[in-house]
């Protein structure tokens, strides 16, 4: 019984056999009896990777910017926060752009576990609609393999989930972590179990998205020479590269401003037409050297309007210049 809450083996030595069948539960049932409802907290936009916190009973709404590529994943490594070990239980549920995350979408590891002492349960509940979470004063307690209860398949806090099919690549998306907490408590009377969820708060660090596959638009930005003597130049060039299985228009570009100590003129500006699948468009400028160091220019972006008539922003890596 090493997963039943510390606090629930405490009771279970003090209270009827009735309330120990329920505290049990706490491994293996997930079907709520009353539903409270939730409040809201909305964060600010993030670029891919995030830490959050998701107190008892409410659910946090944040945005993360998709890698525009063919797969896309989201990543998440989480817990329910306990000072010590204390088992699991089905209460995180997570939304992406209004759709839920099931178990289908769990791609690192199997849905069925076992717990070192043999116990088997899943990561996914249908009847609560939500993950197992464990209750961890860290990350690493149910993945030691030192711990008799530890978990022999997979990793026990991190989940990937394939998102390919619902995300908006290349632009925001908005993800919603509920702790649903109040749900499980509901089940309980004993006022010691419903605290012991009151304070188990999500923790979620880090949450991202990740792509992978082939990028079906990429603007990059390249220099050469990227090694210059003072008063030369270099030419810096920016290309935009579509694959996607359609034309994007609207297409706008926007290079970041030069460091002091270069001299230049970054493009800014507007295609004229649109670029075809399996096109791409290039546009360059020069950039003098006017003071020894090194320098990084910011990254160019551009945003440009997909197939479908959605709007995507993407921006290319940073460039380098040594100047002596």
């Amino acid at each position: 019984m090493r997963r039943v809450m510390f606090t629930c083996l405490l009771a279970l030595m003090l209270v009827s056999a009735v309330f120990i069948a329920g505290c049990a539960s706490d491994r293996r049932i997930d079907n709520p009896t009353t539903t409270i409802s939730t409040t809201q907290t909305v964060l600010p936009s993030a670029a891919s990777n995030k830490a959050v916190n998701v107190p008892y009973g409410e659910e946090i709404k944040l945005s993360l910017d998709s890698p525009a590529t063919s797969e896309v994943y989201l990543t998440m490594t989480a817990r329910a926060d306990s000072k010590e070990l204390g088992g699991g239980r089905s209460f995180m549920r997570i939304r992406m752009n209004g759709k839920e995350i099931a178990s289908e979408r769990l791609v690192n590891k199997k849905l069925n576990f076992t717990y070192g002492d043999g116990f088997n349960s899943t990561y996914y509940s249908k009847n609560m609609s939500a993950w197992y979470l464990f209750f961890s004063p860290d990350f690493v307690g149910y993945d030691d393999p030192k711990l008799l209860d530890h978990i022999l398949e997979g990793n026990a806090y991190i989940y990937k989930f394939d998102v390919s099919d619902i995300v908006n690549k290349g632009a925001p998306n908005e993800i919603v972590l509920e702790n649903i907490g109040d749900e499980v408590a509901a089940q309980y009377t004993d006022p010691k179990t419903i605290e012991y969820y009151k304070s188990a708060t999500i923790i979620v660090n880090p949450i991202k998205l990740e792509g992978k596959g082939a990028n079906v638009v990429q603007i990059t930005k390249e220099a050469a020479p990227t090694r210059i003597i003072v008063g030369k130049t270099s030419t810096v060039t920016l290309t935009i590269k579509n694959d996607l299985p359609g034309s994007i228009s609207d297409v706008e570009i926007s290079d970041s401003a030069l460091p002091s100590g270069l001299s230049g003129q970054p493009v800014s500006g507007k295609l004229q037409t649109p670029v075809p699948t399996g096109g791409s468009y290039s546009i360059t400028y020069e950039v003098r050297a006017d003071k020894e160091g090194t320098y990084v220019l910011g990254p160019a972006t551009t945003t440009f309007a997909d197939p479908t008539g959605n709007y995507q922003k993407l921006s290319s890596g940073t460039v380098t210049l040594t100047v002596i």
